[in-house]
């Protein structure tokens, strides 16, 4: 089964708060805010912003956190940059809202190192730059940040800026993971899976598959299937591979629909419906999964689960042939062949007998000379030329 990796970059924007008081005294917080009490001037801004009591209104939080900023306070600077980043109650300003982020990052405030990491990793309000973003998400995840710690073991993971380090890698999406991040257990689960500069542990992949998935994470749920499909650290059950599997592709995941129209088809964990495995094949097909492709061409071929028609199955071969996959190419040649659903055209199907020979198809290297027979030198070049204009298309 494959596997794909998702990057996701996250920006931390999550209230900074100080401790609850028992009850609130608007009216005494303003008469301290004007005494110059930075807690009570954060305070307001935070009942402001929030609508704690009833008050809501973004304006006069701004004017609160401005003032607990004039002080320092590194929690207002988090708050009132976010307010910038977001535009609520001020102009959105990206600069304004990165130099707020910066005073509250040098007091080692963990979301606003977080914050502007993201910032110099997206060019926002400052001049993009990698290695800032780099600083910015280590001295955050060495605070404790779980978005930081994320985000550090994405650019570990991938090499940029600073050298691989998958070990390190790893370490840190665990960190994270074990704090809940969605993502990062995710990331944890596909290392462990793949075993790509890590030791591969099927076991511990489920485990941060699972917890995933069980939050809803589509792919998480996909490669919880593909574990339980293959056996792989579990014991192969092809019922819960159909449950995970099902889940994933309610959520839309493509290869999952695939696998569930397999599953029908087969009869692997579910009653056997060819009906419902061309509704699943169709699901994927529809977006382009050339394995499906071929898989409902296929159905429509043979009349399985659907009314047969070799011109829809020719139609949905040359869709899978044109991205290179060598069955389709050979059954397609052999519609030309035989006139199925098509006029017979052995130009056309020597053409896609010479690419499913390229793409190893042992079937097709047994007819193709018996073919080039029936052809003259000219068709043969035409057939040559019409190959390579198709091979160049799917190999981009």
């Amino acid at each position: 089964m494959k596997k794909t990796k998702v990057l996701l970059i996250f920006l931390f924007l999550a209230l900074s708060v100080l401790p609850a008081s028992a009850a609130l005294d608007v009216y005494g917080l303003q008469a301290e805010a004007l005494a110059g009490d930075v807690k009570a001037q954060f305070k307001l801004g935070l009942i402001y912003e929030t609508g704690e009591e009833g008050y809501v209104d973004p304006y006069e939080s701004a004017k609160w956190y401005e003032m607990a900023v004039a002080q320092g306070l590194r929690e207002a600077q988090l708050n009132l940059g976010r307010m910038y980043s977001a535009g609520a109650g001020v102009s959105q300003d990206y600069e304004k809202a990165a130099e707020l982020f910066l005073l509250a990052a040098e007091q080692e405030q963990a979301e606003a190192q977080t914050n502007l990491a993201v910032f110099y990793l997206k060019g926002e309000g400052v001049e993009q730059s990698l290695p800032d973003a780099l600083k910015w998400f280590r001295r955050g995840a060495e605070n404790g940040n779980v978005v930081a710690q994320f985000n550090l073991a994405r650019m570990l993971e991938k090499g940029e800026v600073v050298p691989k380090d998958l070990a390190q890698a790893l370490k840190l999406y665990i960190r994270a993971a074990e704090q809940g991040h969605l993502q990062a257990q995710v990331a944890a689960g596909d290392m462990l899976f793949s075993g790509e500069g890590v030791p591969q542990d099927f076991v511990a992949a489920a485990k941060w598959y699972r917890l995933a998935a069980n939050r809803g994470e589509s792919r998480a749920q996909q490669q919880l299937g593909d574990i339980y499909y293959q056996g792989e650290g579990v014991g192969q059950d092809f019922v819960a591979a159909a449950k995970w599997y099902r889940m994933a592709a309610a959520q839309g995941e493509t290869y999952a629909q695939y696998i569930i129209g397999v599953m029908y088809a087969e009869g692997e964990g579910l009653p056997q419906n060819y009906a419902q495995a061309v509704f699943w094949y169709r699901k994927a097909a529809d977006k382009g999964l050339v394995e499906a492709e071929a898989s409902l061409a296929l159905m429509y071929r043979q009349g399985r689960g659907v009314k047969q028609s070799d011109k829809q199955a020719l139609f949905w071969f040359e869709k899978a042939a044109k991205q290179g996959e060598s069955t389709a190419q050979f059954n397609l040649a052999d519609h030309y062949y035989r006139g199925l659903g098509v006029l017979p055209d052995m130009v056309k199907c020597y053409t896609w007998l010479l690419l499913a020979v390229e793409g190893g198809n042992p079937e097709a290297a047994q007819v193709l000379p018996k073919v080039k027979e029936t052809l003259t030198s000219i068709e043969v070049s035409m057939a040559s030329v019409q190959a390579k204009k198709y091979r160049k298309a799917y190999r981009k």
